[in-house]
């Protein structure tokens, strides 16, 4: 959909100002290795390895990293860029590696998986894979004065799906050296989950979504800040009947922040410049219980019951769900078409239509907008700080509405905002599920990612 208003030039170099401030030497620089591994090509691919790092990315550039990204490596490429990327690393350097994608473990040692791995045997994984330990020993000799590395390696063991015995679901618990930290998406033996559910249309994974929002909290010690994405992650996941708890192993000196400055205080000049706005609620996993089933308790498809009944199976509308799914079962398909076709058709050309977006660009804040759905098949925005969009919409699948669209950036005080690359325009992409009227989902470019909802009417 659309973009709300973004960082101008002077907010943006002010925000990287800040990132700079560090506890220790002022010769010391910060360095990322941000790893993305979904294109596995002899094992389950996954989905949102990529999306995350992409993300993860971001947000270190935003605080001062100096970030090198990589995707979809092979051993070859895996093994050499950490090679490059240890002979950048200095003492007194403040590191972060960051790696989503399969791990395995056996023989208590973790390995991170390339994406053209072909092992038959544990003693081939040894040999063509990535021992973490590795990784933090290289940190070590180059003796970065704090290091941080972020596993998202948390998931089904890609092996067995694959038809082969080798070695255990998730990473098993490691220690750290001094100076270092090590945080997990999920326990040993757990797994790490990709969504809340079938109707969760966010790019990112549950831990990696939740970091995020918490990066950009200033003032927050990371000892502090990585104990609370632990207590909201475990939240999420028990919203849903998922046993999820990040593991967080610690033996870093001193303090690091990602974003300096005082807790709760206000964002950078180019942000706090902006008008403000109603903040942003997070939901409890009872409100998001108590949304789901509002949305779709009118529905006369059995198969939004059954996605509740998935999604929440401990939630408060369980026996209501079941009830529902069994009496519109026994309803005929001839008499249930005209409900779907009903459905089908109440996203149709007009407007204006009103709602609001959000960005995680700018957290805490609201955007009004006003969207209009042409007759050609394409959709218009505008909020009110003058940013426009224009795109194709297919809406052929209520439940799967997908936008895309080129989104530009207007002004405020004849001032050109712009995006962090310096760019006044970008590709974006939302989708959503059209409910009752309401279309409401989530939408990202390659800054962020943000959520939307605007009434389109009720199709009569």
């Amino acid at each position: 959909m659309l973009p709300p208003s973004f960082i101008g030039p002077a907010g943006f170099k002010a925000l990287m100002f800040l990132g700079l401030i560090l506890t220790g030497s002022a010769e010391a620089k910060r360095l990322a290795l941000v790893i993305g591994n979904d294109s596995y090509q002899n094992v389950q691919p996954l989905k949102n390895a990529r999306s995350d790092a992409k993300a993860i990315a971001t947000e270190l550039k935003a605080v001062g990293f100096e970030v090198t990204l990589k995707q979809d490596l092979t051993q070859k490429t895996m093994k050499s860029s950490l090679r490059d990327f240890k002979s950048q690393v200095a003492g007194g350097d403040e590191v972060v590696f960051y790696f989503s994608g399969h791990g395995v473990q056996f023989g208590g040692t973790n390995y991170l998986i390339p994406v053209d791995i072909t092992a038959d045997s544990e003693a081939q994984v040894a040999d063509d894979a990535v021992p973490l330990q590795r990784i933090l020993d290289d940190l070590t000799d180059q003796k970065a004065r704090f290091s941080l590395a972020i596993i998202d390696a948390c998931r089904s063991n890609p092996f067995k799906e694959a038809g082969r015995a080798i070695g255990g679901r998730g990473l098993v618990p490691v220690t750290p050296a001094t100076g270092q930290m090590i945080m997990y998406s999920a326990g040993a033996g757990q797994a790490a989950l990709d969504n809340l559910g079938p109707h969760d249309t966010n790019p990112n994974g549950v831990f990696t979504r939740v970091l995020i929002e918490e990066m950009r909290k200033p003032g927050v010690p990371a000892g502090t800040l990585l104990k609370d994405v632990q207590s909201d992650v475990v939240e999420l996941a028990h919203g849903v009947g998922h046993e999820q708890v990040p593991a967080l192993y610690d033996q870093s000196l001193g303090k690091f922040y990602f974003r300096p400055g005082a807790p709760g205080a206000a964002p950078a000049a180019g942000i706090a410049s902006l008008p403000a706005a109603s903040p942003i609620h997070v939901p409890t996993p009872a409100e998001l219980d108590e949304s789901y089933w509002l949305g779709i308790k009118s529905s006369t498809d059995a198969s939004d019951f059954t996605s509740y009944a998935k999604s929440f199976p401990k939630g408060m509308h369980v026996a209501e769900a079941e009830m529902m799914t069994r009496k519109l079962s026994r309803t005929s398909a001839k008499s249930a078409a005209p409900p779907e076709a009903a459905s089908a058709a109440t996203l149709k050309p007009g407007g204006p239509y009103h709602g609001f977006v959000t960005s995680s660009l700018l957290p805490g804040k609201v955007f009004p907008a006003i969207w209009t759905i042409n007759k050609d098949g394409t959709v218009d925005s505008t909020n009110e700080y003058g940013d426009h969009s224009h795109g194709t919409i297919n809406s052929a699948d209520p439940n799967n509405i997908v936008v895309t669209s080129i989104c530009h950036l207007g002004n405020i005080g004849g001032v050109q905002r712009r995006y962090p690359d310096g760019s006044i325009s970008t590709q974006g992409v939302s989708q959503g599920r059209l409910v009752n009227g309401v279309m409401s989902g989530s939408w990202y470019d390659k800054f962020q990612t943000g959520e939307f909802l605007l009434t389109v009417g009720d199709g009569k």
